[in-house]
């Protein structure tokens, strides 16, 4: 782990307003918001650039990355679905009854409460801890 310090200074007042909201909701500290929005933006970073020779994404393993990242986006994606701004408007739609006996279930390896909502995934506390990533926001200590 590196020891340099990195200035905040520049950041925009909306993004302050923001985390400090964030702070207040969540009772963690500006300095916890911060660095969560840190960890979940490099993710978020690494998947924009194109894969080196060896197939890595920022010197991460793609199913390591796609795995960290579900904890970080899964409640952004909720929200995207929520409000019909998903850039895949049929994420998350039920299937029609005639396509589903033809395809087969919609997901099978779900218990029926959870296929309900696509989106929902019970491991996510089991992957931060294995990945090490610590608490989200919508966790408190």
């Amino acid at each position: 782990m590196s020891s340099q310090s990195i200035p905040l200074r520049h950041l925009p007042a909306e993004i302050v307003a923001v985390a400090t909201a964030i702070s207040e909701q969540t009772g963690l500290s500006l300095s916890d918001v911060y660095r969560l929005a840190l960890a979940s933006g490099v993710l978020i970073e690494a998947t924009k650039i194109t894969p080196d020779r060896a197939g890595t994404y920022a010197g991460l393993d793609g199913a390591y990355l796609a795995k960290a990242l579900r904890r970080h986006l899964s409640s952004a994606i909720d929200l995207l679905a929520a409000y019909g701004e998903h850039p895949h408007p049929q994420a998350g739609q039920a299937v029609p009854s005639a396509s589903r006996d033809a395809a087969g279930p919609v997901h099978p390896q779900m218990p029926p409460d959870e296929a309900a909502n696509p989106f929902f995934d019970s491991s996510i506390s089991d992957d931060l801890e294995s990945l090490g990533l610590g608490l989200g926001l919508s966790q408190q200590p």
